[in-house]
């Protein structure tokens, strides 16, 4: 595709897959139809994170068979959220779409999506009002963990998915923020520009079961948590000082049961006061270790990810996201006019 057809784009569908061999072309038709009914220029941009199953080799046919199709392989599984980041990377239109491909978010929704950012919205995200086939035990971790994250950080992500519409000014911002530890609903959120919300109900996965673990559940959690807030690390003053208190109140407590001549053993004094106190050291050396290993990841500069192979792409690769330390004072001014322009 020419760099005059790139500029024309309108929109771009970016779609992670992580072994999604049996889906792909089912999900593939139901995308086609709801693109084709915006009546506009369109990219499908397929994100392979690695699969282990033949997701690869459906997506290339797919993708020879239809000339809006993109493909960008990675040499390994780096995760969902980083899929994510390199579909808003690769992404030419004017609006970008980002969606799962085993069909939990429907692609119906899109023309719900596209209403909303014609009447001036940048970014309009999706928030799951229920999801069929999920457990209620499962709903549950997920509340919990969007509670934790709105306690430490402010910010309420509750039933937030990937599946939102950006304008290409809300894309570019995006693509400035380079953190490792990756949690796109969180940085969507923090640049700010024109939100709402669209409630929609995850459907069911057009084959197989989730690929999306507890242990990722629990890494997007911790990003959350520690990405977007120092408040963990301030609670070792509010915990001191909590102890402080106990402390003055067992001190009282105590010395009004000796005037009674009613005392508690001295050894188990010393051993709940020692427990108490390593208990606590132990916990504030654990929080700040997480932002101290954070600083360690984010000063070794490594790329998000590396890409195996791209398919469909004009043979110049995409321009790599400028931090404001790796620019110029050109490519600085350059990169602040396209973004604030």
């Amino acid at each position: 595709m020419s760099d005059t057809e790139n500029r024309d784009i309108t929109f771009s569908f970016i779609c992670p897959v992580y072994n999604e061999q049996d889906g792909l072309e089912a999900f593939h038709r139901r995308l086609t139809a709801a693109a084709a009914k915006l009546g506009e220029p369109y990219e499908v941009i397929y994100v392979n994170d690695g699969s282990t199953d033949e997701s690869a080799a459906v997506v290339r046919r797919i993708q020879s068979a239809d000339r809006n199709v993109k493909y960008v392989e990675f040499s390994r599984n780096f995760g969902h959220q980083i899929a994510v980041t390199a579909g808003y990377d690769y992404a030419a239109g004017r609006a970008v779409i980002s969606l799962d491909s085993d069909g939990q978010h429907p692609p119906e929704m899109i023309t719900d999506l596209v209403a909303r950012w014609r009447e001036g919205f940048e970014v309009v995200y999706t928030v799951r009002q229920d999801t069929e086939g999920v457990s209620a035990l499962r709903r549950g971790i997920g509340r919990l963990v969007y509670r934790g994250i709105r306690m430490s950080s402010g910010k309420d992500l509750t039933d937030q998915a990937d599946f939102r519409l950006m304008d290409r000014k809300a894309v570019d911002a995006l693509r400035r923020t380079r953190e490792q530890a990756r949690f796109v609903r969180g940085l969507v959120n923090w640049i700010g520009f024109r939100q709402i919300g669209v409630p929609y109900t995850a459907q069911r996965r057009t084959t197989g079961k989730s690929n999306y673990s507890f242990k990722q559940l629990a890494g997007m959690a911790n990003a959350g948590l520690y990405n977007f807030s120092s408040r963990p690390l301030r609670l070792a003053p509010v915990v001191g000082g909590l102890l402080v208190l106990l402390a003055v109140a067992y001190a009282v407590t105590a010395l009004v049961l000796w005037l009674t001549d009613y005392t508690f053993s001295p050894v188990a004094h010393l051993a709940a006061g020692v427990a108490g106190m390593f208990g606590v050291q132990f916990l504030m050396f654990g929080l700040m270790g997480e932002y101290v290993a954070r600083i360690f990841d984010e000063a070794k500069n490594r790329p998000l990810y590396i890409v195996r192979d791209t398919t469909g792409f004009d043979p110049q690769k995409p321009e790599e996201p400028l931090t404001p330390d790796a620019a110029t004072p050109e490519k600085r001014e350059k990169q602040r006019f396209v973004l604030y322009t």
